[in-house]
């Protein structure tokens, strides 16, 4: 039993070993900052227009109240 644990823990040692090999030969490609600049101006693009937005109507709500009284 015991020479079958040793085999085991030993095979799977294995492993991690080839993982190891695997992990320090994988390069990543160099990465396109386009993406990232494109991601950030369509969101706070959106997060400006939803402010503006909500301020025009607020401000148009307003005005009408004060017609209406």
């Amino acid at each position: 039993m015991t020479r079958f644990f040793s085999g085991i823990i030993l095979f799977l040692a294995s492993f991690l070993a080839h993982a190891v090999e695997e992990q320090a030969a994988f390069q990543p490609p160099p990465s396109d900052p386009t993406a990232m600049i494109v991601f950030a101006v369509v969101f706070f693009g959106g997060i400006g227009a939803t402010a503006w937005f909500m301020w025009r109507n607020e401000r148009k709500r307003k005005q009408r109240e004060n017609e209406e009284k």
